[in-house]
Order: C-alpha cells, then structure tokens, then sequence
C-alpha cells in the first residue's frame, strides 16, 4: 500500500490536490473523496485528518497474507493523512 500526495496552496487555502493510492483495488486509483474535501479548504491539521478519513471511500482492497483488507483501509487513511501534511508543508 502506498499513497502519494500533490498539493498546490494559494497562501492559507489549498487551490490543488491530487493523490493515489496503490493496492487499493485492481488498479492504481485517486482518492477523489480526499481531493474534493481539501479543495478549497484552509491549510490546517483538523482539515487534512478530516479530509483523509475519506481516503479509503470507493476502495476495494484483496486481503492476502501481508494484510486483511480492513487493515489496508486503515492504513490507507492514515498514510494519505501523512502524504497531505507533508505536501501542504504542515
């Protein structure tokens, strides 16, 4: 599972975000949940953990013998949380 995280600020409010998400389903996908609720937005902490609950909305992730699928969703949230702070310089 691996998550990568662009975003574009015009001063104290996010103008951009764009991230992907890795074994999350079949196919590499964009957590356009994620995107939409930070576009928009002031650049805040209680902002990007709000909004990256949302990372796993859509996903339909295998389980296998490294994780069960309720676990990569978990972790789907948190990283995507992580990515967005780093991205948004917080």
């Amino acid at each position: 599972m691996a998550v990568a995280a662009a975003v574009r600020r015009e001063g104290s409010t996010i103008a951009e975000a764009r991230i992907g998400l890795t074994n999350m389903g079949s196919t590499p996908l964009r957590a356009t949940a994620v995107e939409q609720a930070l576009v928009g937005a002031d650049v805040s902490l209680e902002t990007v953990t709000a909004a990256a609950a949302q990372a796993a909305e859509g996903t339909e992730p295998s389980s296998d013998l490294n994780a069960q699928a309720d676990y990569r969703q978990h972790l789907a949230r948190v990283l995507t949380g992580r990515a967005v702070r780093a991205a948004a310089g917080l």
